[in-house]
């Protein structure tokens, strides 16, 4: 099948979404594409945040916000790895990205009880203000495409991302949980797509599942694997994801063994392949601090797993550590970019990642205040060893036991004494006022190997407009790359949650603005039966 539009967006998670409704609400007539049967991607697994220095919500609020203290911030963060017009101009335009969109029907609201990740140590952070989520919506708004959006099975996704923090992983009320879920209450990535979902549908976007790309052909358009083609007039946008779900992909760009995806299956590095086929250049952002430790959750009997990030809860509280498998803790475990830089470390004598593979470690203390793996509080699933003592779990895991043993004895001191001498952990810098610091001496023991996952390293390289960029760094005329599926320059190396959110929204506004911009400079509409 043959058809024509301005604009057509490879990808339904919230950077596709967002550039479709832009482009839309500016006048272009903008189709979706998404590979999959249902739709949201990668941004249903994730926590749904978007982080927006000086913002006009915070304004209202009262928060003082000046941009030179947000460039100050985002510089630090960047670590030098970043492009400084493309940082300069997500700073600039995001916050102008937000009130678009909210004008568009999305409402945003401040999130409470969470800090920049690098409040205390950073120039220019904020203790409240940037942190952004929409409230909660229905699932019944989206009408017939009601049961279309991605819910991953091990998520909680009835609840907001302020609800997520406060609880800490203890119990949720029965009840409560029950009535969001019969009235289907969407908060956190599932949330912020069925809202972005809802409008782009009342503004009149076209949305198409099961859709197979096999090619982009700048300028004109996309052809699909059934021999049918699209045609773009203003231009073609790629929005599918990273590459975190290809072991292929993530070996080159990434070097990390025992990766786990914490995306869907359909995160192939598809944009990667179609956009440098293309043209399109490859960058990749060195040492990427979008590297986490999560564990490896069955999804019922289907022997699939999926993975839990474990830098929420379990990592942050007291009564766990984590160590090698020399039984050694190796980073304040309670702030996860600390973890990331000593999971890249080789060791050159043993010839092998120095912490990797690595493993959680944990007590019956832990087990009786705080949620494991998503579970009720004080449940352990099966497939997480225990045992009577330190030694009998280091042989069960496969580790040192003499080195484990160690380590538990050296950092119960560190409990009691409040400071541990070895990595300062002290406390998550977004909740600075959490306790971190507990002995683990109450059997039994508990311990389970975690595994190393993430947002991918490498993407297309674009401009400030978005435009995919050849390898003469010039832009590729009619040619995009938003979200993950493009190197995140504006970024660097740094992470902060909700900003790959808030580049997805702000950039595909831009990009939106650009299309509208080129389609306005053509001589004539280009559509079927019509020539230039």
């Amino acid at each position: 099948m043959n058809s024509y539009f301005d604009v057509v967006v490879l990808g339904s998670g919230i950077a596709g979404l967002a550039t479709a409704l832009a482009a839309q609400r500016l006048g272009l007539k903008a189709v979706v594409l998404e590979k999959a049967e249902k739709l949201g991607g990668g941004t249903c697994y994730s926590s749904g945040l978007i982080w927006v220095g000086s913002n006009h919500l915070a304004g209202v609020q009262g928060i003082v916000d000046p941009l030179a203290d947000v460039l100050q911030y985002m510089h630090f963060l960047g670590g030098g790895q970043e492009d400084k017009h493309n940082m300069d101009t997500f700073v600039r335009q995001a916050p102008e990205a937000l009130r678009f969109f909210e004008a568009c029907g999305i409402p945003f609201r401040l999130v409470t009880g969470t800090a920049d990740h690098y409040f205390n140590v950073a120039p220019g952070a904020l203790r409240y203000g940037r942190t952004i989520e929409a409230t909660l919506i229905a699932g019944s708004e989206l009408g017939a495409w009601q049961d279309k959006v991605v819910r991953p099975e091990n998520a909680l996704h009835c609840v907001t991302a302020e609800e997520l923090f406060a609880s800490r992983g203890r119990n949720w009320d029965g009840s409560f949980m029950a009535e969001r879920k019969r009235q289907d209450l969407r908060g956190l990535g599932v949330g912020l797509i069925t809202h972005f979902l809802r409008a782009a549908l009342r503004e009149g976007v076209e949305v198409r599942t099961g859709q197979n790309v096999s090619a982009v052909v700048p300028g004109v358009g996309v052809t699909l694997d059934d021999g049918g083609s699209i045609r773009a007039g203003a231009g073609t946008v790629i929005a599918t994801g990273g590459y975190e779900s290809n072991p292929e992909l993530v070996a080159s760009f990434e070097g990390i063994p025992q990766w786990h995806t914490c995306f869907p299956d359909s995160l192939r590095g598809d944009g990667l392949a179609l956009g440098s086929r293309a043209g399109g250049a490859v960058h990749v952002v060195q040492n990427s601090l979008q590297l986490f430790l999560g564990l490896p959750v069955p999804v019922g009997a289907t022997g699939r797993t999926e993975i839990r990030l474990a830098g929420i809860i379990e990592l942050t509280s007291p009564h766990t550590m984590v160590v090698n498998e020399r039984g050694r803790r190796f980073a304040d475990e309670s702030v996860f970019q600390r973890v990331a830089a000593r999971m890249r470390e080789f060791d050159v004598d043993r010839h092998q990642h120095a912490n990797l593979p690595c493993y959680l470690v944990f007590d019956s203390q832990f087990t009786k205040q705080y949620s494991f793996g998503g579970m009720p509080v004080g449940e352990i699933p099966p497939w997480v060893q225990s045992a009577p003592t330190p030694e009998a779990l280091a042989h069960k895991l496969g580790i040192d036991a003499d080195g484990l043993t160690r380590s538990i004895q050296r950092f119960n001191g560190f409990a009691e004494n409040g400071k541990d001498e070895d990595f300062d952990r002290h406390g998550d810098l977004r909740f600075p006022d959490r306790p971190t610091l507990g002995t683990l001496r109450e059997a039994p023991y508990y311990g389970v190997q975690l595994r190393p996952t993430g947002s991918g390293s490498a993407g297309l390289l674009t401009n400030a407009d978005a435009q995919v960029l050849g390898h003469d760094r010039c832009p590729i005329t009619g040619l995009y790359a938003i979200g993950n599926a493009a190197a995140k320059t504006e970024l660097g190396v740094g992470y902060q949650a909700g900003l790959t959110m808030a580049s997805g929204m702000t950039f595909g506004l831009l990009a939106a603005r650009q299309m509208a911009k080129a389609k306005a400079q053509q001589p004539c509409a280009i559509g079927p039966g019509k020539t230039a």
